[in-house]
């Protein structure tokens, strides 16, 4: 690849990856900080959403939506795995399912509300033809999401009407402008603007581009499950410098479980690498997702019964 080439590939990259943390960062704003052309950037996302490299929406808080526990399942298979996979992806209560190498050919992450919830979940996966039997990891707390905002236990935030329609609208087109958030919700582009930074600014949504990874040849993100002897804010400092896109503490077989994602399979090695020398970790389970079949963080209808006071 040529040095021109190799530029164009990394200013590419560098807007994608500013739109992972904010998928409606300003184009002006992305081409100042790197140095090139507003068009330049502009012509980058659009390809990426012609191409369904990406999805640019919006992710709704736990709290929000009334979600209090996290899991995350290893699901081994017995016979075909093509019904156990459609039945995860389409569970209300999954917001990741993939196709991992390994033991388990699929894992999945279920959000849940009070209890008996997670029970009732994990009985009607453990239903399901052909799963034989779960590894089941219950998150105590999650550190890291790139694509979400995280739990914060606060239930005091409201929502209305025209907030539900934001979001719904932001759901479909997470750059969509003021003006057509407003005709959504039947507000102006400027109260659309204020409703927007409100629920922004209250960590209650947050538009992100996820990619879309169900059918790209790119090298697959790593999952990780961690045991250390280090005490806890160590061991999240260590890992957070490795720049996971989601990262929990466990309790169960690990006490961590991460996923990291980079441009190159040596990328890759080298997070592992780094994992295996580290002294106060003890052990290192990984594994390939292969392809990501489900990855949403929030339902509008849900929103629209646990979100209204």
């Amino acid at each position: 690849m040529s040095a021109v080439a190799d530029a164009v590939e990394d200013t590419r990259r560098s807007v994608l990856r500013a739109l992972q943390e904010d998928g409606r960062a300003s184009f002006s704003r992305l081409a100042s900080e790197l140095g090139v052309t507003r068009r330049l950037v502009t012509q980058i996302v659009n390809q990426a959403v012609e191409r369904n490299e990406l999805r640019l929406t919006v992710s709704i808080s736990p709290d929000l939506l009334g979600l209090q526990r996290f899991a995350y399942l290893q699901v081994a298979v017995e016979g075909a795995v093509e019904p156990v996979r459609r039945a995860l992806v389409q569970l209300p209560e999954t917001s990741f399912v993939a196709d991992v190498a390994g033991a388990f050919p699929i894992d999945a992450e279920i959000r849940v509300g009070a209890d008996p919830h997670l029970s009732d979940v994990l009985t009607q996966v453990q239903a399901i033809p052909g799963v034989r039997s779960l590894r089941t990891h219950l998150y105590e707390s999650i550190e890291v999401n790139r694509y979400s905002p995280l739990r914060t236990g606060h239930t005091d935030f409201s929502v209305d009407a025209a907030d539900r329609a934001v979001i719904a609208h932001l759901q479909r087109d997470g750059r969509a402008s003021y003006r057509e958030l407003g005709d959504a919700a039947g507000l102006s582009a400027g109260g659309a603007r204020l409703r927007f930074e409100r629920l922004k600014r209250a960590g209650a949504v947050k538009v992100v581009a996820i990619p879309v990874r169900d059918h790209q040849r790119e090298t697959p993100s790593v999952g990780v499950g961690i045991r250390s002897s280090a005490a806890t804010g160590d061991m999240l400092s260590f890992l957070r410098a490795l720049e996971p896109e989601f990262l929990a503490t466990a309790i169960g077989t690990f006490n961590y479980i991460a996923t990291f994602s980079r441009e190159s399979a040596q990328e890759l090695i080298g997070v592992t690498d780094s994992l295996h020398e580290a002294p106060s970790i003890t052990a290192v389970e990984s594994w390939a997702n292969l392809r990501v079949l489900k990855e949403q963080y929030g339902e509008g209808d849900r929103l629209a019964v646990t979100g209204a006071r």
